[in-house]
């Protein structure tokens, strides 16, 4: 078969189209997916910064109660204190944390962890008129407390 004198049969002047069809969809298959790559790494990244944010925002506010605490224990007067401060049960949506007052030989402080997420703060406390009580809670249970023997806790006066 032939066509102004030159064999169709080894015409591939056709092919050029499907290969370079076949080879923009491949091209812009890989860059659509390196795209989508990159942007679950950039929200996964920005989930751990948001969740440090929270932990932080949390952590230094339960500091600030029993800071308060301590000083309103130094007044001389006998008094019992609850507060349920209004946190998160969770940070970023999925992750628990936990809330831990400890008062070791070594080392007294609040510590905000996260396990799911990986994280943790520590914040050191001296107090002067109270004592801190070794106790934990959950984010959703928090009930910092100052009782009447002067100890502090993060889980209410009958834990």
């Amino acid at each position: 078969m032939t066509r102004d004198g030159a064999d169709l049969r080894i015409d591939r002047r056709g092919l050029s189209v499907a290969v370079t069809h076949a080879l923009t969809v491949a091209i812009s298959t890989i860059l659509v997916s390196g795209l989508i790559i990159g942007a679950g790494t950039l929200l996964e990244s920005q989930e751990q910064s948001v969740g440090e944010d929270q932990l932080r925002e949390v952590g230094s506010d339960a500091v600030t109660y029993v800071n308060t605490f301590d000083r309103l224990n130094g007044t001389g007067e006998n008094v019992t204190v609850t507060v349920a401060p209004d946190y998160p049960e969770r940070i970023v949506g999925s992750y628990r944390y936990t809330i831990q007052l400890y008062n070791t030989s070594e080392l007294r402080g609040l510590e905000i962890r996260s396990e799911a997420l990986g994280r943790e703060r520590q914040y050191p406390i001296s107090t002067t008129n109270a004592r801190l009580t070794n106790t934990s809670t959950s984010g959703a249970d928090v009930q910092i407390s100052l009782c009447k023997n002067g100890e502090i806790t993060v889980a209410g006066c009958g834990s």
